[in-house]
């Protein structure tokens, strides 16, 4: 079988999604999310503690999704970790990078930081020496047509560890994502996905799996 991560992107942008995470969560039909600390508010506490007993009584993982606002990068990667901790007594699961595409070349200093702290670092594209990923580069699935989703599940080869992300939620109008009423496909691609695991020979996981998997960390030569 492969290995399946189904990661949430943008917990903490929006209650609104925070409630559709938590839910996927809950219901076994995600494994991972990602946590903006930067946008956590007051009026997200409770959310913030519904995710919390899960992590505590669930096998997910939830990790911190790394944002950059200015040129001191290292230290939004520390204060946003210790933001992380702060919230949740404990450490990420994992980091990965908000708007990736926009940051490529900064990669290599969250992917040093993760080997710092022995975590694993969303695979955008790139391995980096001993820092834990997944096989190959994540697959976006926060698109229309679940098409290319099926296309890209029926290929997955048995015994490799890939990761799935997604960007749930539904029409929140104080929320200004340039992802907004389009994360409602998200929620129909996500159930497609659990009603038919077997037809991909497909197991869940979650990036604590990475942590122990030594196929999935590269090494030096």
């Amino acid at each position: 079988m492969a290995h399946l991560i189904i990661n949430a992107d943008d917990f903490g942008m929006s209650n609104v999604f925070n409630d559709c995470i938590i839910e996927l969560l809950s219901n076994g039909k995600i494994t991972s999310t990602t946590v903006m600390v930067n946008r956590i508010s007051d009026c997200q506490k409770a959310r913030i503690q519904r995710l919390k007993n899960i992590m505590e009584t669930m096998d997910v993982s939830v990790g911190l999704h790394v944002e950059f606002t200015y040129d001191q990068h290292l230290e939004q990667i520390q204060d946003q970790y210790q933001k992380f901790i702060g919230l949740f007594e404990t450490t990420p699961s994992h980091l990965d990078v908000h708007k990736e595409h926009l940051h490529t070349k900064y990669h290599d200093i969250v992917a040093n930081f993760c080997k710092s702290q022995n975590l694993p670092f969303r695979n955008h594209g790139k391995k980096f020496p001993e820092v834990a990923t997944t096989s190959r580069k994540y697959f976006y699935g926060s698109i229309e047509d679940f098409g290319p989703i099926d296309e890209w599940l029926k290929g997955l080869e048995d015994g490799q560890f890939f990761e799935l992300v997604f960007h749930p939620g539904r029409y929140d109008p104080h929320c200004y994502s340039s992802l907004n009423a389009q994360r409602e496909w998200d929620l129909g691609h996500i159930d497609s996905i659990n009603e038919n695991l077997k037809k991909y020979s497909i197991e869940l996981i979650n990036f604590n799996c990475l942590n122990t998997s030594k196929t999935t960390k590269v090494k030096q030569d």
